[in-house]
This record gives C-alpha cells, structure tokens and sequence, in this order.
C-alpha cells in the first residue's frame, strides 16, 4: 500500500513568468521530499493509535519508496514489501485464505508482548509433541504450559459431535487441550488503519510550509 503526492494546484505558472522555472522545479522536488518524510515519520506514531500493540517490525516498515526529482515531481511513500503483506489487510480490509499449513490461531498458550505466538515456540512444541525433544524450561515458562505434560500435534479424531482441528494439543487426564489450531478457514478482516486519510492530512499540512521554505531558498541562493 503507498500514496504518491504529485505536485498540482500551487502557482508555478507566475514564478515561470517571474524567470524562476528552475527554482520551482528544484524546490518543488525538495519540498515533496521532505513531505514524505514528515509521513513516513509520523506512521510509528499513528500506528500505535490505530492498532492494538504493533510491532516494532510494523511501526518501522513505512518508507519513502520513491523520491521526488526536478524532472519527475512525484514521491512516493508507503509499507515495505515485508509489512505491506499483511497491512494490506489492516487498511483495506478482505479475505486471507489459509495456506497448506492452515491458519495459526492460539488458544491455551501465553502470546509475547503484542499479542502473537512468540518466535519457534511452535516448532519447538511439535518436536516435544513427535518426542524429538523434551519441554525445555524457558519455552514452558514462556508459553506458561507445563513441561511435564503430553503434547499431541495432528488432527485428533473428531468425538462426540466435536470437530477437532489439527493442531497442538496437551494432554492432561486424557483429555485433549488445545493449545495452536491450524483450521482450514479464511479469516475476514476489517478496515483499521486508515494510511490514506492520515498521510494525506500530514501532507496537507506540511506541503505548502515546506513548498514556502524550499522555493525561498532556492531563489535566494540562485545563481
């Protein structure tokens, strides 16, 4: 997702007539610079406000993506390819199918700091689960699941009227507790963060001081 500023609606025809096309031009492409910096900077922020607990990871994917120059007045501002995937879904909302492994929604285990399953922890509950491992004690203190219980990883058979997703599950007085399911269903998204809305108002706000500021300059150190 990206929002390109393209330079419209400001008096460059009288600064033409006054002489000052190149001024213009330099001063435009370095005032759109620094408008998408002032978006870009400011995302961290309106993240935080938006969601609940982005990740470091998250607040630090907005760049500009493309900078203005004189003969191209256009920059271009929005999520790096890596948080673009999954932010697409915060702003605009939609349908992410599962992929061959099944989405991964947590039950009975403790998630990090913003609300996700910590990094490995699945991997390593499946070893412990396939017996290539035992529950290491940091991992059980982490997720708070005791080491000394069985782990099952599989598609349980379903039981009484009961459909049992595939998963990892423990295992405590023969019955089965979920702890990651892996279900094959989409998951349907709301709009929730509105980049567009928030990156135009910045830019309404910074384009003409930064415009004033750049063009002043520019004409005063003309040559």
């Amino acid at each position: 997702m990206k929002i390109s500023v393209n330079v419209q609606g400001f008096d460059a025809a009288k600064a033409h007539i006054a002489g000052l096309g190149k001024q213009v031009a330099y001063a435009a492409s370095k005032a759109l610079n620094a408008t998408g910096k002032a978006v870009a900077d400011a995302m961290p922020e309106e993240l935080e406000r938006a969601l609940d607990k982005p990740t470091p990871f998250t607040k630090r994917g907005v760049r500009v993506l493309r900078y203005a120059s004189k003969a191209k007045l256009e920059a271009t501002v929005g999520f790096m390819a890596a948080q673009a995937k999954y932010m697409e879904l915060q702003i605009a909302g939609g349908t992410r199918q599962p992929g061959r492994a099944g989405l991964k929604i947590p039950a009975a285990i403790q998630l990090n700091q913003f609300g996700n399953i910590p990094r490995g922890i699945i991997a390593q509950l499946v070893a412990v689960a396939r017996k290539e491992q035992g529950m290491k004690k940091a991992t059980s203190r982490k997720i708070k699941v005791s080491g000394k219980l069985d782990l099952f990883y599989g598609d349980p058979p379903d039981t009484a009227g009961r459909k049992w997703p595939r998963g990892i599950y423990k295992i405590a007085n023969g019955a089965l507790i979920p702890l990651v399911i892996f279900p094959q269903v989409a998951a349907t998204y709301r709009p929730r963060f509105d980049f567009h809305g928030k990156a135009k108002a910045i830019v309404a706000r910074e384009w003409p001081k930064q415009f004033d500021a750049a063009l002043a300059e520019a004409i005063r150190t003309a040559k």
